[in-house]
């Protein structure tokens, strides 16, 4: 994956590309938002059926259990 500024980081002065780039920014930034309700949710269930259970959770049964899907 490339970094940050290589995706965004625009100098061309045209207003069209930087369009693009706000356009492409609004994407990335709306896939995070939903990314972070939809996994965050996940964890914060886990995490308390865990507590519930007197159990450790481990990130890499919630990881593993996504690909079993």
């Amino acid at each position: 994956m490339s970094s940050f500024e290589t995706r965004f980081y625009c100098t061309e002065r045209a207003i069209w590309p930087r369009i693009q780039r706000n356009l492409s920014l609004l994407v990335w930034i709306a896939k995070v938002i939903l990314a972070w309700f939809t996994q965050g949710r996940r964890l914060r269930k886990a995490g308390r059926h865990a507590l519930r259970e007197k159990r450790v959770l481990y990130l890499d049964d919630l990881i593993d259990s996504d690909k079993d899907d």
